[in-house]
């Protein structure tokens, strides 16, 4: 096989203009570089008829090698910037981290440059857990994770990279930049930490709840598989109260399942579930914490498609000092037709919601008690005055 030069091999390359688009420069002879004002709208379809009809199979780097499924690298690449029409240029306009490949197959793949980490250099498991969340968040918009790297010869060692498979024809160039910003969100919160109630609520505002796969239960967040059976409700309002007993507050998820490998999204259709769960804690809760939600959340973008499958996220903001401690009080049978309540002080100890002692909860009470007295200059009062 004759190798000649990269501008001999792409020289189809060059003169393409993306559907006739006259406003998309080339950067290099295998790089276009266009504002996404300009291309935003083109199919994918169009994009790879428009590479593939300039150019010559004459290199193993773009056409795959006798007895190879695929080739080593794109036939073309697409980039694009955020600045419109008028203000885009190709040497000063910031490109978007996200990068439209077309290959000598017909293949579409799309590279998402992330930051913040080296992943050559990060253990193992969270290596596994980053592919198991951008994973499981691919199967659900249409495109298939290729892999997960760091490609020493294109990228400084503090950015790494993802690569996903367009699996649909029709979708536009917008759509797989847009795909890609909402990957990059995803990885982000994945890696922000350990959940929490404020951690938890940006992720509902700004990405996909397929991150949670990431967090592993804490002193801040629990899991719940699915929503509490009626014999289990008391255990269920147990972990919000000992929430809402933690200084920082926390977070419930319901439609997350424990594995040995790690978390695991277990989505279930939306239901009457909010309002029965926002009154089993306001009937077992008390005082009642401030500012508390229950939310369901869609797995996916796609809210307004009724019945779609969901989690349901408990929010426990921090909680003023003068409320604490929450109690948590059931009905514990009855006793010559009275009934009794049963009154618990839980806590959260580290992933674990405990219930405290007898002597713990008399402690808190009376360490309240002598505190209200402290500030009453008669000094302690006895009973009937």
């Amino acid at each position: 096989m004759t190798r000649g030069t990269a501008r001999d091999l792409k020289s189809g390359i060059e003169r393409f203009r993306l559907g006739d688009r006259p406003d998309v420069t080339v950067l290099y002879p295998d790089v276009c570089f266009a504002s996404l004002e300009a291309v935003g709208d083109m199919p994918v379809q169009l994009l790879v008829a428009s590479v593939l009809e300039g150019w010559r199979a004459e290199d193993h780097l773009t056409a795959p090698a006798v007895g190879e499924s695929s080739a080593p690298f794109p036939v073309a690449s697409l980039v694009v910037s955020r600045d419109g029409r008028a203000s885009f240029h190709p040497e000063l306009s910031n490109r978007e981290p996200v990068e439209i490949q077309v290959w000598a197959d017909g293949r579409v793949t799309v590279e998402i440059e992330f930051q913040g980490v080296d992943v050559t250099r990060e253990p193992a498991s969270w290596a596994t857990t980053v592919v198991r969340v951008l994973a499981a968040w691919a199967g659900s918009y249409g495109v298939r994770l290729v892999g997960v790297y760091n490609d020493r010869a294109r990228s400084l060692p503090d950015v790494w990279n993802a690569a996903f498979e367009a699996l649909d024809s029709e979708v536009t160039v917008l759509d797989l930049v847009m795909l890609g910003e909402r990957a990059l969100r995803t990885a982000e919160l994945s890696m922000s930490g350990w959940g929490g109630e404020q951690a938890v609520r940006r992720l509902m505002a700004e990405g996909d709840v397929h991150a949670l796969v990431a967090w592993q239960p804490s002193a801040v967040l629990e899991y719940w598989p699915s929503p509490p059976e009626p014999e289990e409700v008391d255990l269920f309002v147990a972990d919000v109260c000992a929430l809402a007993n933690s200084v920082r507050g926390g977070a419930l998820v319901i439609g997350v399942r424990r594995t040995s490998s790690g978390a695991v999204l277990a989505p279930f259709p939306r239901g009457s579930w909010e309002p029965e769960l926002s009154a089993a804690i306001a009937g077992r809760v008390h005082p009642a914490p401030e500012r508390l939600e229950v939310v369901f959340v869609p797995v996916r973008g796609d809210a307004a498609e009724p019945g779609g499958a969901g989690v349901i996220v408990v929010l426990v903001p921090a909680q003023d000092d003068l409320l604490r401690p929450f109690l948590l009080h059931t009905g514990g049978g009855s006793v010559d037709g009275n009934i009794v309540l049963s009154v618990a002080l839980v806590e959260r100890e580290g992933a674990e919601t405990v219930s405290r002692s007898i002597a713990a909860m008399h402690a808190a009470l009376a360490a309240g008690i002598g505190l209200l007295r402290s500030g009453d200059e008669r000094g302690p009062r006895t009973l009937g005055e």
